[in-house]
């Protein structure tokens, strides 16, 4: 298998979020990875690792979003603090005082990815709110089935 771009996708979700907005919110983010320069061309996005809140990860929009996606993912449960202090662009006041840090989702992201990832987008909003989904990519691009680093396809 070729290597994987690290890609970690942190989805912040209300109790009525659906898999409609999970999908779209994906969709979004597709077409945004496709248009970065360095893109292989021809290559779907796929992102392996998914990053929620612990207390979320049971959510059945995320489930059932899960078994329809083209990939296998990873689940990463993050406990909330974990996410305290997390720095990242979107600022929040509400996520703040309840999480401190500014989006679930961005900090998720970024949290799941490891020491050294960035954020490579922030976060994407649903059209009514309830879902959001940042992208951040781990320092050190791996193999995603022999854990080994290798060249990003973007950085070559």
């Amino acid at each position: 298998m070729s290597a994987l771009l690290p890609l970690v996708a942190g989805l912040g979700l209300r109790a009525t979020a659906r898999v409609d907005h999970l999908q779209a919110l994906w969709q979004q983010a597709c077409d945004w990875l496709v248009q970065q320069p360095g893109w292989p061309a021809g290559q779907a996005p796929a992102c392996p690792t998914l990053a929620v809140l612990a207390h979320k990860a049971a959510h059945p929009a995320l489930q059932a979003w899960r078994t329809q996606l083209p990939f296998a993912t990873r689940l990463v449960a993050l406990p909330p603090a974990q996410l305290a202090g997390q720095p990242v662009p979107t600022q929040s006041a509400r996520l703040l005082v309840r999480y401190g840090t500014g989006s679930v989702a961005e900090a998720a992201a970024l949290v799941a990815a490891g020491p050294g990832a960035r954020l490579w987008r922030p976060r994407w909003v649903a059209a009514d709110g309830c879902a959001t989904l940042a992208l951040a990519c781990a320092a050190q691009p791996f193999d995603f089935v022999s854990g080994e680093a290798t060249a990003s396809p973007l950085e070559e």
